[in-house]
């Protein structure tokens, strides 16, 4: 294939996949990384663009061992996906850094809003009307991460949508002395030991989490004999999601969004706006030119390190047509510059 031209400041990648029907697609994304603002004071001036451009990852990699932590990045495989993700990779942090029992966490991108109690650990103990949950400790900071979320394993099997996360108990006996989770729903927080309220979290949902696994369709025998290895008919494109609930658009964003950060940093909240940056992407084809304006379907928030990472994406039909293809490139769109 050949090599994409990469005519912009940021990382860009392409590759080749599937649609539903099995056609043939070319994918181009571009990942731009920015600079956030300091904490505690509100900015609308343009960020700065990093001098490091990492590329995208071509491999979804977790916060430890696959299977028995989250996932922390996952790869651009899709041919498409319907909305923007906003995702969050961070900690929650006590008022000014000073140690406290509970806290709040939220995350507000446009009219996409996110928020969670985010307490110190606890553990369930016998008290004398049955299980009661200990005082918090206190803490510091506390990594958003499904790991403090709740979910998990028990002896009745695990939690299908975080099976990685703690306060999932088959009986009183198995949760006595076991953690409560730390991350918190405000309109569902855990009041006793059987409660099996959603978890709450901030960054990607593996593919095999529920309710994500459950937009991927029906495997069955009618799909071994008629569909594999295609996406079943069922198949709802909503699969390549990997935000939570809260932080995924039906839409995708345009940039300039109001964005505001509360409980992820020390030193107070972040208020800023999206990057506005337009992209073009263009495909040439046996002498014939395509060309669109990419999507964001990416926002990814990085308090801990001060970065923004801003991914765009464009799918251009390539179904018997590979042979054929001569060159790809990504480049800004310039003020004014009309694209469809």
């Amino acid at each position: 294939m050949p090599a994409l031209q990469n005519l912009t400041p940021f990382a860009a990648t392409d590759f080749l996949s599937l649609t539903k029907e099995g056609d043939e697609c070319l994918v181009l994304v571009v990942a731009g990384s920015f600079v956030l603002p300091p904490a505690g004071r509100s900015t609308h001036a343009p960020l700065a663009v990093c001098e490091e451009q990492p590329q995208p990852a071509t491999t979804d990699t977790y916060w430890g061992e696959p299977e028995k932590s989250s996932l922390r990045h996952e790869s651009p495989s899709a041919y498409t996906r319907p909305g923007t993700d906003v995702l969050l990779h961070g900690q929650a942090w006590a008022p000014r850094g000073r140690k406290a029992t509970r806290t709040q966490v939220a995350v507000r991108v446009g009219a996409l809003e996110q928020r969670a109690v985010v307490s110190g650990p606890r553990v369930w103990y016998q008290g004398l009307a049955g299980l009661s949950a200990s005082d918090a400790l206190p803490f510091e900071s506390l990594p958003l991460r499904y790991e403090y979320a709740f979910g998990g394993t028990s002896a009745s099997g695990h939690e299908a949508r975080n099976p990685v996360g703690r306060g999932f108990y088959a009986s009183a006996k198995e949760a006595l002395e076991k953690p409560l989770p730390c991350i918190e729903a405000p309109e569902s927080l855990v009041r006793g030991w059987a409660d099996r309220p959603p978890p709450r979290g901030f960054g990607p949902v593996a593919r095999h989490w529920q309710p994500r696994l459950g937009w991927a369709g029906t495997y069955d025998a009618a799909w071994v004999e008629k569909r594999a290895p295609l996406w079943p008919v069922d198949f709802d494109e909503r699969f390549f999601h990997a935000a939570p609930e809260g932080l995924r658009a039906s839409t995708h964003l345009r940039g300039g969004e109001p964005v505001v950060l509360e409980g992820v940093s020390p030193d107070g909240p972040l208020a800023f706006t999206l990057p506005t940056h337009q992209l073009l992407a263009r495909c040439t084809f046996a002498g014939r030119r395509e060309k669109r304006r990419m999507v964001l379907d990416t926002v990814l928030l990085e308090p801990e390190e001060r970065r923004l990472v801003l991914t765009w994406r464009a799918t251009f039909p390539a179904h018997r047509q590979l042979a054929t293809h001569e060159v790809s490139s990504v480049r800004l769109l310039e003020s004014g510059e009309d694209v469809p």
